[in-house]
């Protein structure tokens, strides 16, 4: 009788030792696997939200500097051809109405002293004519 309660209480505890291991084994190999999971899944999506954002921002930036580099330029050119064009059409009226005073200046010298010149000679005829 002895012989089979120990028997009885090695096989039982042997039983609950050999279940307990699993048990734990179990659990641990759960845990483990769910840990080792769920770091992989985060890593996963933190590197995959870092790569999304830092092209978001690398896009963002490069567009912006795009646009501001075309917008300067874009200016740049409308600022210099506009002022081109107006140093070109002030000059060029400047000129023209220069051209056209100095002419006329000419002309009306050259008018004035014809005629002076005239009226001279006329008086001058008519003084000699009519003495004589």
């Amino acid at each position: 009788v002895l012989y089979c309660t120990v028997l009885y209480c090695t096989v039982l505890y042997c039983t609950v030792l050999y279940c307990t291991v699993l048990y734990c084994t179990l659990l641990y190999c759960t845990v483990l696997y769910c840990t080792v999971l769920l770091y992989c899944t985060v890593l996963y999506c933190t590197v995959l939200y870092c790569t999304v954002l830092y092209c978001t921002v690398l896009y963002c930036t490069v567009l912006f500097c795009t646009l501001l580099y075309c917008t300067v330029l874009y200016c740049t050119v409308l600022y210099c051809t506009v002022l081109y064009c107006t140093v070109l059409y002030c000059t060029v009226l400047y000129c023209t109405v220069l051209y056209c005073t100095v002419l006329y200046c000419t002309v009306l010298y050259c008018t004035v002293l014809y005629c002076t010149a005239l009226y001279c000679t006329v008086l001058y005829c008519t003084v000699l004519y009519c003495t004589v």
